[in-house]
């Protein structure tokens, strides 16, 4: 590897002429553009039980403000992706953001809460283009290594916006009730429209013909039929669901299982919270130091460590939520490590159809994610094992699948 490669760049590498940028604004400019999403979708969830007796609607009925939500954010990464490779970065994020800001405004005047589902997904849909298409413009401005950095000070801003958001919302919702929550995020909808707008330049390299709906399908499948690629889709698609199976059951754990009140899990999902963080911090330190290469392989290594000692604990019977917090917080520091490096490399193979590769990566993790989330929620939650026998064989398989395919590309 060359010392060019190893050493990052300060400004952007494949800018157009006339369009360099520092590192710090442009992070900062897709940090707030990526945020939106993750906000939107955490930030509502304080307000589930004042949606349920404002309309009077059954649980089931209200869950689909959230669930509905889900599904569009998968089904956006989709296609963002696609439309930035064929129209533009800046136009695919510009249209994204008004269609979020119009989701939003729907959702303040829904008079039923079948408006409001709708609202909730238009707004989702609008919001992922920003988090699918700044991976994209990351991409088209620096190399690999550069890039993983880059992917990871996104990562870092994409934990915290989870982390702090639903504190937020439950400020919000009890000052001022919950449609408040959408017109704070109409507000902050508009003024980041406005930013990118203003700030936001073109990134994709210009070429002479652009891909109409046949081509991208094409490109997809090849993307998908390359061995290097799903073996990346796959290593991302397990940190990501390991870490939603955790963060969706362990609540429930908490308070069936452990028998503690629903409010502590929020005190320790700050481990999780902090070791993510942390992780990402360390590939910004080390990226261009160890590489992408060895840097996954330690992220991966350590998650799948960190998940047996869980389940070991829980097994032998050790109940305090410390002995489950506590390894899981350094699994998410592994993934933290892992994930900045798997999105950088699946990305960089298709350097011409970034926004495929990442909109392919992107809906994989979501889509298996949430099938996974829900089929783990059919067993029982009066103990962790169910949970963390998954967590743990997902992240030894992901291991062994590493190993296996470093061993492939070794002969």
């Amino acid at each position: 590897m060359s010392d060019a490669t190893n050493s990052p760049p300060t400004e952007a590498t494949h800018a157009q002429p006339g369009q360099r940028h520092s590192d710090r604004a442009v992070v900062t400019l897709l940090a707030t553009i990526s945020a939106a999403g993750p906000i939107a979708l955490n930030i509502y969830l304080p307000a589930l039980p004042a949606v349920h007796a404002a309309f009077d609607a059954p649980v089931p009925q209200v869950q689909l403000t959230l669930s509905v939500a889900l599904l569009a954010f998968a089904i956006g990464q989709l296609i963002f992706g696609p439309l930035s490779d064929r129209f533009g970065r800046r136009p695919a994020v510009l249209t994204g953001l008004a269609v979020f800001c119009v989701g939003t405004l729907l959702c303040i005047a829904a008079p039923t809460l079948h408006w409001l589902i709708a609202g909730r997904a238009i707004q989702a849909l609008g919001s992922s283009a920003g988090l699918i298409v700044s991976r994209a413009i990351v991409s088209d401005l620096y190399p690999r290594e550069k890039m993983v950095q880059m992917i990871a000070y996104l990562t870092m801003v994409m934990v915290i916006a989870p982390t702090v958001s639903p504190l937020l919302g439950g400020v919000l919702v009890v000052a001022f009730g919950w449609k408040s929550l959408f017109v704070f995020m109409a507000g902050a909808g508009v003024i980041i429209l406005w930013i990118a707008w203003r700030l936001l330049p073109e990134t994709r390299r210009p070429v002479e013909q652009h891909p109409d709906l046949a081509a991208m399908v094409r490109t997809a499948v090849t993307l998908l039929k390359r061995p290097v690629f799903a073996g990346y889709m796959l290593q991302g698609v397990i940190i990501f669901t390991v870490y939603l199976v955790f963060i969706s059951i362990a609540p429930y754990v908490m308070v069936t299982g452990l028998g503690r009140p629903a409010t502590e899990y929020g005190s320790y999902f700050l481990l999780i919270a902090g070791g993510y963080f942390l992780g990402n911090w360390s590939v910004t330190r080390f990226a261009a130091r160890r590489g992408s290469q060895s840097l996954l392989g330690i992220g991966v290594g350590i998650a799948a460590t960190a998940t047996v000692v869980a389940l070991a604990l829980a097994t032998v019977g050790l109940m305090h939520p410390l002995w489950l917090f506590v390894p899981i917080g350094v699994m998410a520091f592994g993934q933290g490590v892992a994930l900045p490096n798997v999105t950088a490399s699946a990305v960089s193979l298709a350097p011409e159809s970034a926004g495929m590769a990442s909109s392919l990566l992107g809906f994989a993790q979501q889509f298996i994610g949430a099938l996974c989330v829900q089929w783990l929620s059919t067993y029982p939650v009066e103990t962790a094992l169910p949970m963390l026998t998954f967590c743990a064989s997902a992240s030894i398989f992901a291991l062994v699948a590493l190993w296996i395919s470093r061993g492939t590309h070794s002969h």
